[in-house]
């Protein structure tokens, strides 16, 4: 109720601000949608070397089992390979022991040999604990932690796929940092945000224009109504489009040129009955001249027979005195 009671104006900003909120809302579901797309890229195509290099694994096993080098070669065959193995541009993978002690890694080779028990990334998390549990639990698996880019001593987020190769009891990974990722997110959101807002201006300016067309028409219908309800029927009433607030302006026009009409002939009758009331008074103002004089002739009249009387009557008086 309250938002029906809201002049058009308010109603028109409230549409305006709806709009905005909802184009910024849809702008935040989509980057995030988009961010969850990339990291799901990122963790596809992670898959997929760890995979490739799972099968390098596989092929010096198997030529280890037929019998064409002994099982240490071939893992040294293996490792060598992967060793050198990159994707990405600078992605590499490292293969660890379910101790978990390190086999091979290619960037911190210091590591090689070492027990990786308590390594820990900067929140706390036994990386290569974790490492080793996924494996157990599912074979293969994804781990988010902390770890520095090669070249840097400072930690990112970085997720890695690990997949465990039963035969010699290793398991072979790689990882993908997605720092990149947050900061083509946040490129991404600040670039549609731009656009969402200059969206928002454009959309704002038509509801202005908007308003303004709807209603000063309106504010001038209402004026002319309360103009006319104070009984001024000279306000002149343009009609200059033909929407519905033009046909709202030519109803008030009929409507004044109709009572214009309807004042013009009771005023003509009104001019007709004052002219025949004029007639009238005149008429009775004969009347009571005529009634006047007809008065006064009754009352001579009524005199001279009075004194008629009184003659008639003295005649009497002295026939009978005569007579006696």
């Amino acid at each position: 109720m309250k938002l029906l009671s809201l002049n058009i104006s308010k109603k028109l900003w409230l549409l305006a601000a709806s709009a905005a909120i909802g184009m910024g809302a849809l702008t935040l579901a989509i980057m995030w949608s988009e961010k969850v797309l990339m990291i799901e890229e990122r963790q596809a195509s992670v898959r997929q070397a760890v995979e490739s290099a799972y099968g390098i694994l596989d092929f010096y096993h198997g030529q280890a089992t037929k019998g064409a080098m002994p099982e240490d070669e071939a893992k040294r065959s293996a490792i060598a390979v992967i060793k050198t193995l990159r994707y990405s541009g600078s992605e590499y993978f490292w293969i660890n022991d379910m101790q978990p002690r390190m086999i091979m890694h290619p960037i911190r080779p210091e590591l090689d040999g070492k027990d990786l028990s308590d390594n820990k990334d900067p929140t706390g998390k036994r990386l290569f604990m974790e490492f080793v549990a996924t494996v157990k639990a599912n074979g293969a698996g994804f781990v988010n932690y902390m770890w520095p880019k090669p070249g840097s001593q400072d930690p990112v987020p970085k997720v890695s796929y690990v997949k465990g190769f039963t035969p010699w009891g290793w398991l072979i990974g790689s990882g993908v940092y997605i720092d990149t990722i947050e900061a083509a997110y946040w490129r991404r959101l600040i670039e549609l945000s731009i656009g969402a807002f200059v969206l928002s201006g454009i959309i704002l300016g038509i509801c202005i224009k908007v308003a303004r067309s709807i209603i000063r028409p309106l504010e001038q219908a209402v004026h002319i109504a309360r103009t006319v309800a104070a009984g001024d029927l000279t306000t002149r009433i343009r009609v200059e489009r033909d929407d519905e607030t033009g046909q709202l302006l030519e109803s008030l026009k009929d409507m004044s040129d109709s009572l214009i009409r309807i004042v013009a002939e009771v005023r003509h009758g009104t001019e007709s009955i004052s002219t025949a009331s004029s007639q009238i008074a005149s008429g009775n103002m004969d009347l009571s001249s005529r009634t006047e004089h007809q008065a006064s002739s009754l009352e001579e009249t009524a005199s001279s027979m009075e004194e008629l009387t009184s003659t008639v009557r003295q005649n009497a008086d002295n026939a009978r005195q005569a007579n006696q």
